[in-house]
């Protein structure tokens, strides 16, 4: 048995006659509801951010990855996936097991729906299980197909085993990706158990900066005030000291006049 990481099935080669076509896309509208698409972008928004200085971490999701080569029908898509050990990060239209080295991947999310949900807990799981995909999650964004929203199988001994929460409020454990995660409505919420804090989907992010500039914005206001009332006072003050000045030198003045005439009249009464 091969162990988790690698392909299982093995990699035959392509026909020597014509070369074999493998598409990365089939043509079809792809119709989600909104919940799907929104949890579909927000589990890549957080696992982009938690993986961007991992070299050999890639990231994708509504992507064919092919797993037999010259077998263009051996194909799935998965909505989410996270590949460890790859050989880049690198944009990739398709994901080609026999040009990746038979890498597969580590995590893969399916996103539940009516259309695809019997498929997806069945047929594909089993697909995954038998690619060596090391764990392999679903998720229901309403509510309607699945208990708790989120169910996981681990690969041990070739074989999917089902995850149960390994705490509270619903909070599954990844070994593979070494986070944990549970639904929160319609999100797929990861946290980071290392440093103790929830990942932000990128709408939540900017959503925290822009509240962070509004509250930096409201103390530059509020110091620029401040010091406008500090300037004013000092002007205030700066204004009382002048007048304070001018009244004594106008003091002094008048005292001296009072001197003067004091003397003036002196000499007034000796020449009398």
């Amino acid at each position: 048995m091969a162990a988790p990481g690698t392909l299982v099935e093995a990699l035959t080669e392509p026909d020597a006659g014509q070369p074999v076509e493998y598409p990365y896309s089939d043509g079809k509208v792809l119709m989600e509801t909104d919940p799907h698409a929104r949890s579909i972008i927000d589990m890549r928004d957080q696992l982009d951010t938690h993986f961007k200085a991992r070299q050999d971490a890639y990231v994708a999701g509504s992507m064919a990855v092919y797993y037999r080569q010259g077998d263009p029908a051996a194909v799935v898509v998965p909505d989410v996936f996270v590949v460890l050990g790859a050989a880049h990060k690198q944009a990739r239209k398709s994901y080609l097991l026999w040009e990746e080295g038979g890498v597969v991947p580590s995590f893969v999310v399916e996103v539940a729906s009516p259309s695809t949900s019997r498929r997806d807990a069945t047929t594909k799981r089993a697909t995954y299980e038998r690619m060596g995909v090391l764990e392999y999650w679903r998720f229901d964004p309403l509510g309607e197909l699945i208990a708790g929203r989120l169910e996981g199988w681990r690969l041990a001994g070739g074989r999917y085993e089902r995850l149960r929460a390994v705490r509270a409020a619903g909070w599954h454990r990844s070994e593979a990706l070494g986070l944990e995660m549970r639904a929160e409505r319609w999100l797929l919420r990861f946290h980071d158990p290392r440093l103790g804090r929830d990942m932000l989907t990128h709408a939540e992010t900017s959503e925290a900066l822009q509240a962070t500039a509004s509250q930096r914005d409201g103390a530059v206001r509020q110091r620029d005030e401040a010091m406008s009332e500090r300037d004013e006072a000092v002007r205030g003050r700066e204004e009382a000291m002048s007048e304070r000045d001018e009244a004594v030198r106008e003091r002094e003045e008048a005292n001296q006049r009072v001197r003067e005439l004091d003397a003036q009249l002196r000499l007034s009464d000796k020449s009398a």
